[in-house]
């Protein structure tokens, strides 16, 4: 399965599966999350309908995938090959800093998630 597909699969879940639990529960089955990704994250979600904004191939095992929830709040998708195309992290945009300060005691300055 080639990364865009794995992307594709995982929206889909987010549309068809409005309770956060059974979107865990979905990824886990498939097996299509990687050992490091954290759930917690996905649990803060609120709005599923995602549009794609950007890609960024970051290296040939790890593509970024810039996405906007219908409410207009930015998310980050990363997916990471490891003998296949995983989920490593699905990440909100800090409202803290929007990764505009390297010292951001909510991101770390990542800009992405929460520490």
């Amino acid at each position: 399965m080639k990364s865009k597909e794995l992307l594709n699969i995982i929206l889909k879940l987010f549309k068809s599966h409005r309770n956060n639990s059974e979107i865990i529960k979905e990824l886990l089955n498939r097996e299509i999350i990687n050992f490091s990704f954290e759930k917690k994250y996905v649990l803060n979600n609120v709005d599923f309908d995602f549009e794609l904004v950007k890609t960024i191939s970051k290296n040939k095992d790890l593509i970024e995938y810039y996405v906007e929830a219908s409410d207009g709040s930015p998310y980050k998708i990363e997916l990471i090959f490891d003998q296949k195309w995983l989920l490593k992290s699905f990440l909100f945009q800090c409202q803290g800093c929007f990764g505009n300060d390297d010292e951001c005691l909510v991101c770390g300055g990542s800009g992405w998630g929460v520490l």
